[in-house]
C-alpha cells in the first residue's frame, strides 16, 4: 500500500460512509477509464484507473479499511505524500516550460527556420513535453495551461492523416470536458472552428464552433476572427450555392 492515501484518490473524506465511497468509485472509474481516452492520454487513464480501483479495494471492505487506517493512513504518511505533491508539482513545471519554450521557438518565423525544417522539429518537442504534462502529472496546476498549448502544437501541425485528425478532434472535446470553464475557452473555440473549416473541412461543425464562440465570448478577441470566418463560411457556400 506504500503512503497512498486512498480517500485523496477517490476524493471521498475520511469518514465517508460505504455508499459514499462506492459512488465515488463509480464516478471517477467511468470518468478515467481508459477507454474513454484518446491515444495519448491512455497510458495516464490506465494508470489511474488501477490506481482507484487498488483504493476502492482496500476502502470497500470494513476489515481492510480499519487496517489501512491504523497502520498506513498516518499523519507521517500525510506528509510524506505533499513532499511528493510538491516534487510533482515542480516536475510538472519543469516539462510544461521546456514545451512552452520550444513552442515559443516555432513561433519565430525565421525564413532560415522554414528552410531547414526547425519549426516542425520545435513543434514535436513542444507536444512531446506537454503531453508529458498531461500524462504524468494530470492534477498538476499546469495541466489547463498544458493542455492549451498540446492543442496548439496539434492545431498547427502540418500531419493530415486519418489518424492525427481524429485524435485533435478527440482532444478538443476532452479540454472542454475537464476544464469547461478555462480562461482559454474562447482561444481553443477559435482553433476548433479553424480545425473544422481548413483541416477536417467540415463546414457545417465550424460554423456550429464559431457560432457558439461568438455567442458565449462575445468581447473577447478570438470572437472578432470567429465572425470574420463565418463570413467566410456563408460566402463560399453562396458562390457554390448552397
Amino acid at each position: 500500500m506504500g503512503d497512498k492515501n486512498y480517500y485523496k484518490i477517490l476524493e471521498v473524506h475520511s469518514e465517508a460512509s460505504e455508499e459514499v465511497i462506492k459512488k465515488a468509485y463509480q464516478t471517477l472509474a467511468l470518468r478515467y477509464h481508459p477507454d474513454k481516452h484518446i491515444s495519448t492520454r491512455k497510458k495516464w487513464a490506465e494508470e489511474k484507473f488501477k490506481e482507484l480501483s487498488e483504493a476502492y479495494y482496500v476502502l470497500s471492505d470494513p476489515l481492510r479499511r480499519r487496517q489501512y487506517d491504523r497502520d498506513e493512513y498516518s499523519e507521517e504518511a500525510a506528509g510524506g505524500a505533499d513532499a511528493a505533491d510538491a516534487r510533482a508539482e515542480e516536475e510538472a513545471y519543469f516539462y510544461y516550460r521546456m514545451g512552452l519554450g520550444h513552442y515559443q521557438n516555432a513561433g519565430k518565423k525565421a525564413s532560415w527556420r522554414v528552410l531547414f525544417g526547425r519549426i516542425g522539429s520545435d513543434i514535436d518537442k513542444a507536444r512531446d513535453d506537454l503531453a508529458t504534462v498531461l500524462d504524468e502529472y494530470p492534477d498538476s496546476k499546469y495541466a489547463e495551461d498544458a493542455f492549451y498549448y498540446y492543442l496548439c502544437t496539434l492545431d498547427e501541425s502540418r500531419e493530415y492523416d486519418g489518424e492525427f485528425l481524429k485524435d485533435t478532434e478527440e482532444a478538443f472535446d476532452e479540454f472542454f470536458d475537464e476544464f469547461p470553464r478555462s480562461k482559454w475557452a474562447g482561444e481553443v473555440k477559435l482553433r476548433q472552428g479553424r480545425f473544422y473549416l481548413f483541416k477536417k473541412r467540415e463546414d457545417d461543425k465550424a460554423k456550429s464552433v464559431l457560432a457558439d464562440l461568438v455567442r458565449v465570448h462575445p468581447d473577447e478577441a478570438s470572437a472578432g476572427e470567429a465572425k470574420i470566418l463565418l463570413e467566410f463560411v456563408r460566402g463560399v457556400k453562396q458562390k457554390c450555392g448552397k
